[in-house]
């Protein structure tokens, strides 16, 4: 059996054509290919022009923040490899989940338009597929639109691998369903602040001081687990600083902390007569797993 030249540049990667010997009867054997969804947050080409902001969505989104294309494709490669799959498709799926000026949207606004989106592009979105699993990565507002296009493309009998949400945004105005496997990290950063150790008196004030670490969480973001996740994590991204913490979600090393915080075990500890927490093997850069402040050494005032 034969199909045009056109039909089969179209289809060649998605498509098999057999034709058993059975009298009567032609099976067509559709041959799918995971894909990776990214979900960008939000952008602004005003504040872009003062280097404070993506200006552009979808791929200028995410290469904004991973400086140039070598980068954003070591990116990719490491996702591909964190989800497990294999033969994904080359290039991802790009959507929009930006609000119109930031403040114009709920997180479960953002929910229902990437439902909507979802269901209005489903042929688009799922092309090559197949039975293969999507997987999604959103950042900041692109979180909640994804968790609305997971949720029309399970209804729509699609299989999604898992979502990772980075630095999700108004965490607390939407929900997952639970139905699929997604993970939500949010960034923060240490900054010393000095702190009086002794007083003399008001003529003669101290100057002994001693700087302590405090950690500071992302204040775009605040700190809301999303309900629904099945794990959520705060940490210390390191040479960070408010201006920048929001953006270090989106690195070549995320998916390497994802990893570790989906094997975190969190034990109960006696220090002074109190119960804190503590990370097995150790804790370098978490501040916060699941709804549970950890012990950090890097970390005096939390």
């Amino acid at each position: 059996m034969g199909i045009s030249n056109k039909k089969k540049d179209e289809k060649m990667d998605i498509i098999k054509i057999t034709s058993p010997q059975a009298v009567g009867s032609v099976k067509l054997k559709v041959t799918g290919r995971p894909k990776l969804i990214l979900v960008n947050g939000h952008w602004n080409r005003l504040l872009h022009s003062f280097d404070m902001s993506p200006g552009k969505p979808k791929y200028e989104y995410w290469s904004y923040f991973l400086a140039h294309k070598r980068t954003f494709n070591t990116f990719i490669k490491n996702a591909k490899a964190y989800f497990g799959d294999r033969n994904y498709q080359e290039e991802p799926y790009y959507a929009d989940g930006s609000s119109l000026f930031g403040g114009d949207q709920s997180g479960n606004n953002r929910k229902i338009k990437g439902y909507k989106y979802a269901m209005q592009n489903i042929a688009e979105i799922t092309k090559g597929v197949g039975n293969e699993k999507i997987y999604f990565i959103s950042h900041s507002e692109g979180a909640a639109y994804a968790a609305g296009m997971a949720k029309a493309l399970i209804e729509k009998g699609y299989k999604v691998g898992e979502s990772v949400m980075l630095s999700a945004d108004e965490g607390d105005e939407f929900t997952v369903e639970g139905n699929y496997p997604c993970y939500q990290i949010t960034a923060g950063y240490i900054e010393e602040e000095e702190y009086l150790l002794s007083y003399i008196s008001p003529i003669h004030p101290s100057t002994i001081k001693k700087p302590k670490r405090k950690f500071h969480i992302d204040s775009i973001v605040g700190d809301h687990r999303i309900q629904g996740v099945n794990r959520y994590g705060v940490y210390i991204s390191f040479n960070t600083k408010f201006e920048t913490v929001h953006g270090s979600t989106i690195d070549v090393q995320i998916f390497d902390i994802l990893k570790r915080l989906k094997q975190l075990k969190v034990i109960p500890q006696k220090q002074k007569g109190k119960t804190v927490y503590m990370i097995a093997d150790g804790n370098i850069i978490w501040h916060k797993v699941d709804n549970t402040v950890v012990v950090n050494k890097n970390i005096d005032i939390y």
